[in-house]
C-alpha cells in the first residue's frame, strides 16, 4: 500500500512543473485521493474515516469488491463479520452491541459489492429503526440466509439492489411463505431454494406465483422437505393444468408438467431420485423450472445429482464448481477460535 502511494505521488510530481500542492494528504486534490482510496483495503478505509473526518464522503463513495461476506450472530448480543477480498481475509471482527453492529453493517452495506453474501443474524434487522431508515442497499450476486426468522429475511431482501442471481434460505423460518413470495427479488431471481422446508405447500405456492407474474423461462426453484405430500399437493392443486405426468416406479422417476396463462411457457416439476436418493429417503428433493412450451420430453435432464447438490452439498460428497466452498474460508461457526480484534482496525462506532 505504501509503495503504491509513493509511486502515485512520484508520478504526479513528474507531471507537474509547478506543483500547486505538497505531498501531504490534506494538500492532494480529490481525484488523487479517490485513486488512493481505491487501492486501500477495508481496514485502511475505516482508519481513514476515523482519522480524517473531512474525508468520510470520499471514502464512502468508493466501492470495494468482496468474494465473500459472512455476517453472523445471536439475538443475545454476539455479532461477527468476516469479509474476503481476492480470496484473502479482509476483516474478521466481533461485536457485542446491537447498535454498533448495525452501524458497521450500514457502512459495509453501502460500500461492499459481494459475489457471495451469507447472513445468519437471527432477528437483528426486523423492526430495527436504524436499519430500516437507512437508504443504502446491499449489492450481492448470491445471498444465503441461515437461522434467520422470516421478518429478518424480508428486511434484508428489501435492502437488496436489483441484479441478484441466487437466493438461498433454510426452513427455520415462519411457516408463512406468502410473505416471501410477495418480494420482487424472489419473483424475479433466476435461482432460489429453501432447504429443509417443514410444510407441503412450497411447490404449489411458487408455481402459482410464477403463473401470476408470468415468470421468465429459465427460472428455477428447489426445495428439500422433511414431510411427504408436496408432490401430491401440487398435483391436486393444478389438476386442470397438467399436460404431462410421469410416475415410473421402475426408475423411481416423478415428473409433472403444467401449462400457464402464457401459451409459450410451461412449468416442470421434478423429484430428484437416483441410487443415492431413493424413494424412501428421509428427505425429498424437488425442482421447479419455467420451460418453453415446445420443450420435448427427450430434452429433460435425467441426472439429478448436480441439481440436488446445489441444495445439499454433502449428500454425494460433491464439490460444485460454482460453490463458495472452493475458497479456503475459515469455519466461522467455530466460535472458539481467536477472533481478529486489533486495536487499530479503524472501527469506532461514534463515527457511524
Amino acid at each position: 500500500m505504501a509503495s503504491d502511494l509513493e509511486n502515485l505521488i512520484g508520478t504526479i510530481e513528474k507531471l507537474s512543473i509547478k506543483p500547486v500542492y505538497d505531498t501531504n494528504w490534506c494538500d492532494m486534490p480529490a481525484e488523487i485521493k479517490l485513486e488512493c482510496i481505491g487501492k486501500m483495503d477495508l481496514n485502511e478505509r475505516l482508519s481513514l474515516r476515523c482519522t480524517a473526518q473531512a474525508e468520510k464522503s470520499l471514502v464512502d463513495s468508493q466501492k470495494i469488491e468482496f468474494n465473500y461476506g459472512r455476517f453472523c450472530g445471536h439475538d443475545e448480543g454476539f455479532f461477527g463479520f468476516v469479509l474476503y477480498s481476492d480470496n484473502k481475509c479482509n476483516l474478521w471482527k466481533h461485536l457485542y452491541n446491537k447498535s454498533e453492529t448495525i452501524g458497521l453493517m450500514k457502512y459495509i452495506k453501502n460500500v461492499g459489492v459481494f459475489e457471495n453474501l451469507y447472513i445468519s443474524f437471527g432477528n437483528l434487522f426486523a423492526d430495527n429503526e436504524q436499519f430500516a431508515t437507512d437508504d443504502g442497499l446491499f449489492t450481492a450476486k448470491n445471498i444465503e440466509f441461515r437461522k434467520c426468522d422470516i421478518n429478518n429475511i424480508i428486511s434484508v431482501l428489501n435492502k437488496l439492489k436489483e441484479g441478484v442471481e441466487s437466493i438461498k434460505m433454510n426452513g427455520k423460518m415462519s411457516d408463512d411463505l406468502s410473505q416471501i413470495l410477495a418480494i420482487s427479488h424472489i419473483q424475479n431471481v433466476p435461482y432460489w431454494h429453501i432447504e429443509y422446508y417443514n410444510k407441503t405447500d412450497s411447490l404449489r405456492m411458487v408455481a402459482q406465483m410464477w403463473i401470476e407474474t408470468n415468470s421468465k423461462i429459465g427460472s428455477i426453484f428447489q426445495v428439500s422437505v422433511k414431510r411427504n405430500g408436496s408432490f401430491e399437493e401440487f398435483l391436486e392443486h393444478f389438476d386442470d393444468r397438467i399436460v404431462y405426468f410421469q410416475v415410473d416406479k421402475s426408475k423411481d422417476e416423478r415428473r409433472v408438467r403444467i401449462r400457464t396463462e402464457n401459451a409459450d411457457i410451461h412449468i416442470l416439476l421434478e423429484r430428484g431420485l437416483d441410487d443415492s436418493v431413493a424413494i424412501d429417503f428421509a428427505d425429498e428433493y424437488f425442482r421447479l423450472m419455467v420451460i418453453p412450451a415446445e420443450m420435448k420430453e427427450c430434452e429433460y435432464e435425467d441426472d439429478c445429482q448436480e441439481w440436488i447438490c446445489k441444495i445439499d452439498t454433502e449428500i454425494y460428497e460433491y464439490d460444485s464448481d460454482n460453490s463458495v466452498d472452493d475458497y479456503d474460508y475459515e469455519d466461522y461457526d467455530n466460535y472458539e477460535r481467536d477472533w481478529y480484534d486489533s486495536d487499530n482496525d479503524g472501527w469506532n462506532p461514534d463515527n457511524y
